[in-house]
């Protein structure tokens, strides 16, 4: 099965409602991640994808959040799929790197413009969208 990499935070997640606590101990606890919201449409977008391909989530966090990032994941209703961490870009380009060897990736799914160096990498089609406010139907045509 094909394989398609969804980044987290500001495509699938919005987390604007503790952006004022960042770079404080209090924006990553497990109440206010678990109150993030996620982006409109993505939801709907990620379910119709996942019938057809295999979905990895990543993410721009440390990896000490895998556990309520997952649970986040599976409670605002998203389709079941991997979850990676890295704190900055160089632990993330290492870890798709490795997935790579592993998966077929066919496109990458993100809002910022690393995430594209990230896709590149991996050497599949890249769509960068609007940072918490994308438009999935953009997806839906690409993909």
């Amino acid at each position: 099965m094909d394989s398609i990499l969804v980044f987290i935070d500001g495509t699938i997640c919005d987390q604007r409602n503790r952006i004022h606590l960042a770079d404080t101990p209090d924006f990553n606890t497990e109440d206010n991640i678990l109150s993030d919201l996620p982006t409109n449409g993505s939801i709907e977008c990620l379910r119709e994808l996942s019938v057809k391909y295999k979905l990895i989530y990543i993410g721009a966090r440390h990896n000490s959040y895998i556990d309520v990032t997952r649970k986040w994941l599976k409670k605002v209703g998203f389709p079941e799929g991997e979850v990676y961490l890295g704190d900055n870009q160089e632990e993330r380009m290492k870890i798709v790197l490795e997935l790579k060897d592993k998966n077929n990736f066919i496109a990458g799914i993100g809002d910022r413009w690393d995430d594209n160096e990230l896709h590149l990498a991996i050497g599949c089609k890249s769509i960068i969208l609007q940072e918490w406010e994308p438009n999935w139907d953009t997806v839906i045509k690409y993909i």
